[in-house]
């Protein structure tokens, strides 16, 4: 195995979204057609997915999938509206989150070529998503054929910014973490997770966001094709 790895996430960095999960808050209050302010919804929804990420993480909760966590968050974001769901409701709803998913969800266009640019380069080459199997690999499509591994919350039963999933990531390469990188989207699951990890960090930040205090990454970019220059500028290719 080569000494030169490199594990990206997925969802908001090789698989787009868009404004996925504003979108869906509408979709939900639509398909309930309760009149509830979109924001606070939003928010509401945020937090309490973020709760039990974090719950779980804490070792408060069981492990629950990512699926799972989108019915009970959603339903705890409508009680926090004083609105009460049944969970026939709720399952429904999530089947709609789920195909409103797949219809959002497309593989990053410049995705193929970098990842193969860095296997040319001699980089191990690893994915590392809080998702689950089934929705990780119908959404990566072809693209999962260029990893050398993937790893997904669902199978390993851990979440990011947990460092005992990247050490899992990194167990299965059999990489060094001193001597790899991650990429992803999210300053506090994917950033803090690869930094306590001793993983170096690089924060896809193509929507100009403002950093979180106590959490610094390694590289910050807004393009992915900037990956290749870091990757070359940590790892030099011999003369």
């Amino acid at each position: 195995m080569s000494e030169k790895t490199i594990f990206f996430d997925a969802y908001g960095t090789l698989l787009e979204l868009g404004n996925y999960h504003r979108d869906l808050s509408a979709l939900m209050l639509k398909e309930t057609k309760f009149d509830l302010d979109l924001d606070s919804f939003h928010l509401a929804w945020n937090e309490e997915f973020d709760r039990a990420i974090f719950g779980i993480i804490e070792g408060n909760k069981p492990f629950a999938t990512i699926r799972a966590i989108y019915g009970t968050s959603l339903k705890n974001a409508f009680l926090r509206h004083s609105v009460h769901l049944k969970d026939e409701q709720v399952n429904e709803l999530n089947i709609i989150c789920r195909e409103f998913l797949d219809q959002r969800c497309s593989i990053l266009p410049s995705a193929s070529k970098i990842i193969g640019k860095l296997k040319e380069d001699g980089a191990n080459v690893g994915l590392v998503s809080n998702g689950d199997d089934e929705e990780v690999l119908y959404h990566l499509g072809d693209l999962v054929e260029l990893f050398d591994s993937v790893i997904t919350s669902e199978n390993v039963g851990l979440y990011k910014p947990d460092p005992q999933i990247f050490k899992v990531a990194l167990d299965a390469l059999g990489a060094d973490a001193s001597k790899s990188l991650h990429v992803g989207d999210n300053l506090r699951i994917d950033v803090e997770g690869s930094n306590r990890a001793g993983v170096g960090s690089i924060w896809y930040n193509r929507r100009n966001k403002h950093l979180l205090d106590g959490i610094q990454p390694m590289f910050t970019i807004s393009d992915m094709e900037e990956v290749l220059e870091i990757f070359n500028l940590m790892f030099p290719k011999h003369r």
